[in-house]
């Protein structure tokens, strides 16, 4: 006999109105990019990571870059649907030539994402899904680099799951995103 748990996963979908999304942002990132005190570089990709503020980003694209797809991921995998979806976080990237992020995950939100703005070569982004620590258990271990996913797409994972983004050759701007599930809970009660 045998129970197996539910694994962690990378889900992708198409994101709606892509190429108006890429046309109004690209010029706004690349300017930014130049020579802006809200950007920081780290290992070669130009980020906002610790800057929080977008005026250029509106409801729409959040829909269509954030709220559809999770939903539609929620809805596909059969979790039960939380009564708000909250974004704790939402930065861009802009790699330039040789630009990578290091392996990490995200400690702050339920789900997290990774929108392909701007993609000039095949996707680098690779997951790890690791189930044990060594000596004895790596060998169920599983790295896969996403590289069918192309531009205009958004991944969507568990924030746990570790991932990082091998050297570019060319340019890539991706748009990332932490969402936090709020859902109905009880409230703790307790003897008078």
């Amino acid at each position: 006999m045998m129970y197996e748990f539910d694994s962690p996963f990378v889900y992708w979908t198409e994101v709606n109105n892509h190429q108006t999304i890429k046309d109004t942002l690209m010029p706004i990132i690349s300017k930014l990019s130049e020579n802006d005190s809200n950007t920081v570089t780290v290992d070669g990709s130009i980020t906002t990571y610790y800057h929080q503020m977008y005026p250029y980003i509106n409801q729409e694209m959040l829909a269509d870059i954030v709220y559809n797809p999770v939903q539609q991921m929620i809805a596909e995998k059969g979790f039960d649907e939380p009564l708000q979806l909250e974004i704790d976080s939402l930065w861009w990237n802009n790699y330039q030539p040789g630009g990578k992020t290091r392996v990490h995950k995200h400690s702050r939100g339920d789900w997290s994402g990774i929108y392909l703005l701007n993609l000039e070569e095949p996707n680098t982004t690779t997951f790890l899904a690791q189930y044990g620590e060594a000596p004895n258990t790596g060998f169920m271990d599983q790295t896969k680099t996403m590289d069918e996913v192309g531009e205009g797409y958004v991944m969507i994972f568990p924030s746990f799951l570790q991932h990082y983004a091998q050297p570019c050759v060319k340019n890539r701007i991706i748009v990332s995103f932490d969402i936090i599930c709020h859902y109905e809970r009880s409230h703790l009660m307790f003897s008078p």
